[in-house]
């Protein structure tokens, strides 16, 4: 790993540039590491004020999952095969889930005759070895569908841009009434209402494979007959559990169904912003945050991510190089993903059967789908990049917000570069800034979240320890102010101090300012800010 000495480079903005930097443009992130699902852990929770190297991912043990936050964890693609023997266990604070690919042509290999009874085993399978369960079945590739659909003469579906898949015209009569007709069977078998099945995948039809989408490229699918009929289908085999239901894409015909929604590329950090349907803006101080008004998050639905891509292959001629050149960026990517599929509020998220940053993925699963009402932390992560035809789009934050203000002023610091050039991000800014410095930097706790006190907390600052100096951290307290300080030694590393507070009380409005941060001797460098509640939820 680098040498922590570099940093003041890093303030100063001079840094590698370049896509085929060493392992040392990263360094506050581990090496490439795949570590298995039975040997991850969670982060030790101590009980003292106390400061580390490096980040702290850490919850009281206390904290259990949320019901609907699910973690795919394992996936099978083969309908016939036990999972008894395939599933491991998971002891762990999280709600391990397995993703089940069914083909069409195993589900109905004769035309009429469903294999229901299967798939209702494997369900059951799942659920006694203590995993929740997934469907996602596949329809319009000539390899999904059975071999009988070869005798109505349906012809193939012209694709958009280069294709790997060749897929069915969904829209032909022959095809679309068969595949309504296995959706209403599926409803009749009673599978929708299994307990164990948390979400089925509704797609369509695509160049790459898994069936994304919803409906046509580039046409709204609410305004296409035969889409309105397959999501009616869907609505009568899940009535009454229509919140299993997740889409490849958006339809407000599904939405009003009460059907959620999954995308999938999160490793694209910076994807969907703004995206007002998923309520991702950027204010006028170029500030990202979250309106949960909209229909995805004020009715709790299935809301879902990938963050998954991570094998070596990824980094191979074979998949075109799509993370760069090797595995060096993948931590930070990994990293960074999972701070934005938590800002943009999903309950589902589908890994790898490992991590390479196994205390920060336990810490999601405990998160995962939690609300401002229920939620054990809230967070910050002060950062900065630079989104095409947006411009700065500051922080991702979790009901913690950071805001400039007279004589609370920040700039970006700490430029690390990405691996790639993201099709979104500015041309020519392909960086990321992962702290915010100021000599005074205030944070606002959302109003909503646990009533504004008071509450005991704990207070987890990660910040880089440049200088020589003071940061004194100031919180309200039922018997007054209450301040924390943290001594920066000049050690040029990334540290993670913790306070516990007694009775804290968050009763500024709006975003009035709930906890100060102010430098003396030098500036405060803050990369993430977590507040825990500690005590019962």
């Amino acid at each position: 790993m680098r040498v922590y000495r570099e940093i003041g480079l890093l303030l100063m903005g001079l840094v590698y540039h370049g896509h085929a930097a060493v392992p040392e443009a990263w360094p506050y992130w581990p090496e490439y590491h795949k570590t298995p699902l039975s040997e991850i852990r969670p982060q030790e929770w101590q009980e003292q004020d106390h400061i580390i190297d490096g980040w702290d991912w850490s919850l009281p043990p206390s904290v259990e999952p949320a019901p609907n936050g699910l973690m795919a964890v394992k996936r099978t693609q083969n309908l016939k095969r036990s999972l008894n023997g395939f599933l491991e266990p998971v002891d762990l604070p999280m709600n391990p889930t397995v993703t089940l690919w069914i083909k069409w042509k195993d589900l109905e290999p004769v035309e009429g005759n469903y294999q229901f009874d299967v798939l209702r085993t494997r369900v059951e399978e799942a659920e006694q070895l203590g995993y929740s369960v997934v469907l996602r079945m596949l329809f319009s590739a000539t390899n999904f569908a059975p071999e009988w659909i070869q005798d109505y003469d349906i012809p193939i579906r012209e694709e958009h841009k280069k294709s790997k898949m060749i897929n069915y015209e969904v829209s032909h009569p022959e095809f679309h009434n068969r595949y309504v007709g296995l959706i209403d069977a599926l409803g009749q078998s009673g599978i929708p209402n299994m307990d164990a099945l948390k979400g089925a995948f509704l797609g369509y039809a695509s160049p790459s494979n898994g069936d994304e989408g919803i409906g046509p490229h580039g046409v709204d699918p609410d305004t296409v007959p035969h889409v309105i009929e397959r999501l009616d289908a869907w609505g009568r085999a899940f009535k009454g559990v229509e919140h299993k239901v997740f889409m490849g894409g958006i339809s407000q015909h599904g939405l009003d169904l009460g059907f959620g929604i999954r995308r999938g590329f999160v490793e694209m950090y910076l994807y969907h912003i703004p995206d007002e349907l998923l309520g991702q803006s950027v204010d006028d101080a170029g500030y990202l945050f979250v309106d949960d008004s909209v229909d995805v998050l004020k009715r709790n639905i299935f809301h879902g991510e990938e963050n998954e891509e991570y094998e070596e292959a990824w980094a191979t001629e074979k998949r075109d190089f799509r993370f760069g050149p090797n595995t060096d960026s993948y931590s930070y990517r990994y990293f960074t993903s999972n701070l934005r599929l938590l800002q943009m509020q999903s309950n589902y998220v589908l890994y790898n059967s490992f991590s390479i940053m196994p205390e920060q993925m336990v810490w999601v699963g405990q998160t995962l789908g939690r609300t401002v009402e229920d939620s054990p932390d809230i967070w910050c992560s002060l950062r900065e990049s630079y989104v095409r035809r947006v411009g700065p789009v500051k922080n991702f934050e979790r009901w913690l917000y950071q805001r400039d203000s007279e004589g609370f002023e920040t700039e970006p610091a700490v430029k690390i570069d990405q691996a790639i050039e993201m099709w979104m991000v500015e041309p020519g800014s392909y960086y990321d800034y992962v702290a915010r410095k100021g000599k005074q930097i205030g944070l606002a706790v959302d109003d909503r979240w646990c009533g504004g006190g008071p509450v005991d907390v704990a207070i987890k600052v990660t910040y880089f320890d440049v200088g020589r100096g003071t940061v004194d951290v100031g919180v309200r307290t039922r018997k007054g102010g209450a301040r924390k300080r943290i001594k920066l030694t000049g050690t040029e590393k990334l540290r993670t101090a913790t306070f516990f507070i007694d009775d804290a009380i968050f009763n500024a409005k709006g975003m009035d300012y709930d906890l100060i941060f102010h430098g003396s001797g030098a500036e405060a460098v803050l990369s993430f800010v977590r507040v825990i509640r500690v005590g019962k939820l």
